[in-house]
């Protein structure tokens, strides 16, 4: 334990030194660097006996090298590993360091696909912090996108729906999500709150085109629809999909959201000129329905 703790000294001392290096000089470091300095981080309980009291200015430091981190623009798995390892030492020493649990949960979940990651350091905030609605509903995204597991998202949701401040639009949601797991509309919501909660610009980008891929196969779904029930009235397929709309099948074609047009293929089937194949609702390719 005298070693461990001696060691926990000398790298609160690391850590204290770096947080005050000049901003500059910490920005040219690569981020697989910064990201191996993070692993090597003790455990929160050793860092708490090190700290001598100033458990919440460590904490805050460890934070800033974990910001640094997370705002690279390009790393690896392992490296996000690593910052999981250090926003997981922070909520140690400081449980109800909110922003942590939620900046860490969105990164590792929607951009660095560590989604057991995600989940785990979630958890461990609403533990911590059982009346911020924001934590489960991000634990419900990670199921629903990245582990295809819409059930265990609508749980989720649900535990977000009752606490203080949720959304007006979370218990509808967490209902449609149990019933219908492959609805694009429910996709499409839940993905618009997602872009509504993050300030993130990189995640905004990312969450808002998975909306316009969600926006096309709900299109895509309704100009299938269509063609059936013109091959059901006419016995065959239209030609063409205005052939649908002078027949009164539909009122319009609607818009592709990536400037493409929709069209009928050789084997009238219906496709975007944006994007060849069919674009599925969750990440994970066992989703693909």
């Amino acid at each position: 334990m005298v070693k461990k703790l001696s060691g926990a000294l000398f790298l609160l001392g690391v850590a204290l030194t770096g947080a005050y290096a000049l901003p500059s000089l910490e920005e040219k470091r690569p981020p697989h660097v910064r990201a191996e300095e993070l692993g090597y981080l003790p455990k929160g309980q050793y860092l708490r006996l090190a700290s001598l009291g100033y458990r919440q200015i460590v904490a805050d430091i460890i934070w800033l090298q974990a910001v640094q981190h997370l705002g690279a623009r390009t790393d690896t798995k392992q490296g996000y590993r690593w910052t999981y390892h250090a926003v997981d030492v922070l909520t140690d020493l400081d449980p109800t360091f909110v922003p942590a649990y939620q900046a860490a949960g969105t990164i590792l979940g929607v951009w660095a696909g560590r989604t057991q990651e995600s989940i785990a350091i979630l958890k461990k905030g609403m533990q911590h912090n059982p009346e911020v609605w924001q934590l489960p509903f991000l634990i419900g995204y990670d199921y629903f996108y990245e582990l295809c597991d819409p059930s265990s998202a609508a749980r989720y949701l649900q535990i977000a729906a009752m606490l203080p401040g949720a959304p007006e639009y979370l218990p509808r949601l967490a209902a449609r999500m149990a019933v219908e797991a492959g609805d694009p509309e429910a996709a499409l919501e839940f993905l618009e709150g997602l872009v509504r909660q993050t300030n993130d610009e990189r995640l905004r980008t990312v969450l808002t085109e998975r909306m316009k891929h969600v926006m096309q196969e709900r299109n895509l779904r309704f100009l299938d629809a269509a063609v059936s029930r013109y091959s059901a009235s006419y016995h065959k397929g239209p030609g063409t999909l205005e052939d649908m709309i002078a027949k009164k099948i539909i009122d319009a074609i609607p818009a592709d959201p990536f400037g493409g047009q929709y069209v009928l293929n050789a084997e009238g089937q219906v496709q975007s000129t944006a994007h060849r194949e069919r674009l599925r609702l969750h990440q994970q390719g066992s989703c693909q329905r």
